[in-house]
């Protein structure tokens, strides 16, 4: 325990010390979590770092109610998500209620859903996720959004970034990992809120970066 520690403890400094390339940040930081047996266990099946402008293997849906910012979303821009002055190419949504609907599944929105298939073993999933929000008129939007990791329709970990002030920046890591058996696997990364987003309203954004999956095997 005490050896992983120092390694964790001397890679952050690394990482503070030097101006690594978007690359080698990505890659420092898998280092990090496979020396603190995080979520780096386990062979990758996947990493998407947006910095080739590809989405693949995610695509985009929606809810029934659900807008992830209109035709063209999501789009892709620059954002320091990781770590702030460290900008790299992120999705960026605008999540929300097309119709106003208090009552009937009020949460609503989309997100980013992929196919993978596997052995039997453990799924581990990784991302990281922000919002911001900027309102001419407004203090606060009381929803910065909902973010769910869903493996073959079930939960298995979520984050509410709940209320955000005007011109303020909320940043989070959600990972999640669970017990799968062999095949073909759905696995979403679902943001919602109980509110609007039209294109012409000031709602929150929503920005994903490093999705990172992967699969351990059962013994």
């Amino acid at each position: 325990m005490i050896s992983h520690l120092k390694q964790s403890a001397s890679l952050i400094q690394q990482l503070h010390a030097l101006r690594f390339s978007r690359g080698m940040i990505v890659l420092a930081w898998s280092l990090l979590l496979w020396g603190s047996g995080g979520i780096g266990e386990g062979a990758m099946l996947t990493q998407s770092t947006f910095e080739d402008g590809e989405n693949a293997p995610w695509e985009t849906f929606v809810t029934p109610n659900g807008t992830v910012g209109g035709a063209g979303w999501p789009t892709l821009v620059s954002f320091e998500l990781a770590q702030p002055g460290a900008p790299s190419k992120a999705l960026q949504f605008k999540v929300g209620q097309v119709r106003y609907d208090p009552e009937n599944e009020p949460e609503q929105g989309g997100g980013v859903v992929a196919q993978i298939t596997t052995e039997s073993g453990k799924l581990q999933l990784s991302a990281h996720i922000a919002v911001t929000y900027h309102s001419p008129k407004d203090k606060r939007n009381l929803a910065g959004g909902l973010f769910e990791w869903i493996v073959d329709d079930q939960v298995i970990a979520s984050h509410d970034m709940g209320p955000i002030e005007n011109h303020a920046i909320l940043r989070h890591h959600l990972q999640a990992s669970c017990d799968v058996n062999a095949g073909v696997h759905s696995i979403r990364l679902r943001i919602t809120r109980p509110f609007t987003s039209t294109p012409g309203q000031d709602a929150p954004f929503q920005y994903v970066d490093d999705l990172l999956i992967r699969h351990a095997s059962s013994p």
